[in-house]
């Protein structure tokens, strides 16, 4: 194990002084590259895909339905028949009369929904409501992905500024004890490399280098306005305000089942032993269908939808709550580390910096970055 890693190391630092990589990365074009490769976006996407295709399946419900129908039968029998098929939108009648040859009907039929007590708009709202869950949802694994990145990225970036200014000490007092700790972070820059080809969904294999200034995350901030941010841009909290959309509707959509469901249709039919010109039969009809007794089962469906709702808002107060506590913590921390940047003026000393303060600045990075993703949105566009 010691020599694979030994020999890991020589080629990836005869690489890194050869200058030759297959990749050069930012931390803008790791995250561009990531939100293109991750399997978990890619999955949402077709979910979100998946969820335009039923709203278009919704739609249709406003328009009204057209059957084509055409039957050859060939029987024999003593009475009249209907003649079912899973195929067909109405059963086919066959007449008593046995038919010397093959007998033919034909019929085209239209028919559409007047009045479905609620039913078919529930369904087109529901629908609807699910593209935005959806897209929302994508919303919130493409920001994990990116704050994964951003922190990665940092991680990274800090142990080859490291080794960069380690390496301008050389010529100091404890030479052996620099050498340690340039071999240590070259050790764990590596690792931090591969990690971040992991999370971007590059080749393991490949021979990179991310490039960039090691510098703080400074920002005027408050705890109250990183609450109002998230309020107003945190997907999660979106995403639990269309759940209880959702779930209203289930209920009413469960509700209108007890009313009744109008419709009318017409349809033109032909039959007997020649196609289209022996008889001629045609209809119009209004069919009500209203629902008189089930034994209870749709009061208890209802029953039941209603349930799931309450204990669905219970969960999504919980969930709330921990965004909460994760927003204080973050911003916690984050005022903890950019007070130490204040008083190692951090600022002030743009890229001279010694091995106390890049370890403020990782972690003072890596704290805002958590902000970010606590709230939501990007920091330095606010």
């Amino acid at each position: 194990m010691k020599a694979l890693t030994a020999a890991f190391l020589f080629i990836f630092l005869a690489s890194a002084q050869a200058a030759v990589f297959e990749r050069i990365l930012t931390e803008e074009n790791s995250i561009q590259t990531a939100l293109a490769l991750n399997y978990d976006i890619l999955i949402q996407s077709q979910k979100a895909e998946l969820s335009n295709q039923k709203s278009r399946e919704s739609k249709a419900l406003y328009f009204p339905i057209v059957d084509l129908n055409i039957n050859i039968s060939k029987f024999s029998n003593g009475a009249p028949v209907s003649l079912f098929n899973n195929l067909s939108a109405s059963p086919v009648y066959l007449p008593a009369e046995n038919p010397e040859g093959i007998y033919y009907n034909s019929r085209i039929s239209v028919w559409q929904h007047l009045y479905t007590g609620g039913r078919v708009r529930g369904a087109n709202r529901m629908a609807l409501i699910n593209i935005e869950k959806t897209k929302n949802e994508l919303n919130i694994i493409k920001n994990k992905v990116t704050s994964d990145i951003k922190k990665a990225f940092n991680e990274t970036l800090y142990y080859k500024t490291k080794i960069e200014v380690l390496q301008s000490s050389k010529n100091k007092k404890n030479a052996s004890e620099i050498k340690f700790k340039i071999d240590a972070s070259e050790i764990e820059y590596g690792k931090s490399l591969l990690n971040l080809l992991y999370l971007i969904g590059l080749d393991l294999n490949s021979i990179a280098d991310v490039e960039g200034a090691f510098e703080p995350k400074m920002k005027d901030i408050s705890l109250d306005k990183c609450m109002v941010l998230a309020y107003q841009y945190k997907a999660e909290f979106q995403s639990a305000l269309y759940q209880e959309s959702m779930d209203e509707l289930s209920v009413n959509l469960l509700s209108v089942q007890r009313y009744p469901a109008v419709d009318i249709g017409a349809a033109q039919e032909w039959v007997g032993e020649k196609v289209l010109n022996d008889k001629n039969n045609w209809y119009v009809f209004l069919n009500i269908n209203l629902p008189v007794f089930d034994g209870g089962a749709v009061i208890s469906r209802v029953a039941q939808a209603k349930v799931n709702a309450r204990q669905a808002a219970i969960e999504r107060a919980k969930n709330n709550e921990q965004i909460r506590l994760f927003i204080h913590q973050s911003f916690l921390e984050y005022s903890f580390w950019k007070q130490k940047a204040v008083q190692n003026n951090l600022l002030s000393k743009r890229g001279r910096y010694d091995e106390n303060d890049l370890e403020i600045i990782r972690n003072l990075n890596r704290s805002y970055f958590d902000l970010e993703f606590a709230t939501g949105v990007q920091l330095d566009k606010f």
